[in-house]
């Protein structure tokens, strides 16, 4: 995984979002989400049946070189177990890719295997441009034996499965078992509470004169909102999606409390936060990193501070309602294809095969199979190790990820973070904020539904 700095602190909640996909770059933007009739399937193939050479095309979104030749190398793994299927590769970045989509789509030549970003899913399904898999899943084609249903559930839509998870990530809060030791500090489990969060805090800057940790973030605050069975966006996501403001001023009154003692870093110095190796925390200026980071961040942190870091889940996520698992992509299937049993064959040998894994060694997220978890642990290295261990733990606690965000996700993100900067710059109270929240975000998802 590599490194990709951020440019400016307004842009890291969407960086790092975006991150959460996977470790090459930022996930393609939003595409026109109006409805198309749906095609028809085509009919499974009966070519490899008879061993007839058979051609697969593919699309992907690709940042970076590497990302093309983890794929090509894949692919030629694919193609030597399988010799009479062949496979086409394409590849766009930006949001030439979902504009290619959206033509190959309207003229009926989208490839065979298409990746699908979490963002995007909802939107193609509704378009029709999508097959669903079960009935591949149904017959092992596409074998997801004792994989656990939270690994599965982002990829179905209206009660069916259109895309197959090609690796996990999920939010992490880091800290520093050296100086959580020192303070005396229990490290976090699954159990961890806010209460307790609180009170280690005040630890770690009494015993050890540091912060404890930052102000917290959007995605704090998502799941915050989850943990009381809640989301940020309705289900028609044309208004924010929690009625009691109380869980918005819980939320900020709790954080400027800790400002007030001096238990978290100041506004002012994570306002100067340039880059993932920036900040309190990569610092080591702070007992817990929490500042928006995903699992995929495990390599840059360690890098950076030159030894073993620690991973939580956010507090209060022991009973499972708040954390959730994020899919890097998809893979699915085109609706139109002519082969899709054999592009069913790619996408379980892409997703569960143990030389495929070991070829894209986690670059597309850690994989979560059972048999590949078994099988990678003698390749992957000790940082990887220990990121597979935490989302093991958090696909234990953790349940189905909410909807992608609406078009005005965006915006609303840039709501939250210039309403949550005045309320820590105390230049209004958090009762005020929650209003002005709620009837901002309204307005703009009420305007580009």
């Amino acid at each position: 995984m590599r490194k990709i700095p951020l440019l400016m602190l307004a842009s890291f909640m969407t960086v790092s979002g975006a991150l959460a996909g996977c470790s090459q770059g930022p996930a393609p933007s939003a595409a026109d989400s109006k409805s198309q009739q749906p095609a028809a399937a085509a009919p499974p193939s009966t070519a490899a049946k008879k061993n007839e050479p058979v051609t697969l095309r593919m699309t992907y979104w690709a940042g970076s070189q590497l990302t093309v030749d983890k794929n090509n190398a894949v692919i030629e793994l694919f193609q030597k177990a399988n010799p009479n299927i062949k496979i086409e590769a394409e590849y766009y970045a930006g949001d030439a890719y979902n504009d290619k989509i959206n033509v190959q789509a309207a003229s009926n030549s989208l490839p065979d295997i298409v990746r699908v970003d979490y963002s995007q899913i909802q939107n193609y399904v509704n378009k029709g441009i999508l097959r669903p898999l079960d009935d591949f899943i149904a017959n092992k084609t596409i074998d997801m034996t004792g994989v656990a249903e939270v690994n599965m559930k982002g990829g179905i839509i209206n009660g069916k499965n259109y895309g197959i998870n090609i690796g996990n990530n999920a939010l992490v809060m880091f800290y520093d078992p050296e100086k959580l030791e020192k303070a005396g500090i229990k490290a976090p489990g699954p159990d961890y509470t806010w209460d307790q969060y609180e009170k280690d805090l005040q630890t770690a800057k009494d015993k050890l004169n540091i912060y404890g940790d930052t102000h917290l973030m959007q995605s704090h605050f998502e799941v915050w909102l989850r943990q009381h069975g809640k989301s940020l966006y309705n289900q028609a996501q044309d208004a924010i999606g929690y009625d009691d403001d109380k869980l918005f001023t819980d939320f900020m009154n709790m954080q400027l409390k800790w400002q007030k003692a001096g238990t978290i870093s100041p506004m002012g110095v994570e306002l100067e936060v340039r880059g993932l190796e920036d900040g309190p925390f990569p610092k080591g200026q702070a007992a817990f990193g929490g500042f928006g980071y995903w699992s995929n961040h495990a390599d840059i942190m360690e890098t950076q501070l030159k030894k073993p870091m620690g991973m939580a889940m956010y507090p209060g996520s022991g009973d499972g309602k708040g954390m959730y698992m994020k899919p890097s992509f998809f893979h699915s299937i085109a609706a139109s294809s002519k082969h899709p049993e054999e592009a069913a064959k790619f996408i379980e040998f892409f997703t569960n095969n143990l030389d495929a894994a070991k070829s894209l060694n986690a670059y597309f997220g850690m994989p979560y199979h059972p048999k590949l978890i078994a099988g990678m642990q003698s390749t992957f290295s000790d940082t990887q190790k220990r990121v597979s261990q935490y989302l093991q733990i958090v696909e234990k606690h953790s349940s189905t990820i909410d909807p992608p965000a609406p078009v005005a996700g965006a915006e609303v993100s840039k709501i939250f973070t210039n309403i949550r900067a005045e309320v820590f710059y105390e230049k209004i109270t958090p009762d005020k904020a929650a209003e002005k929240f709620r009837k901002e975000a309204n307005a703009a998802l009420a305007k580009k539904k």
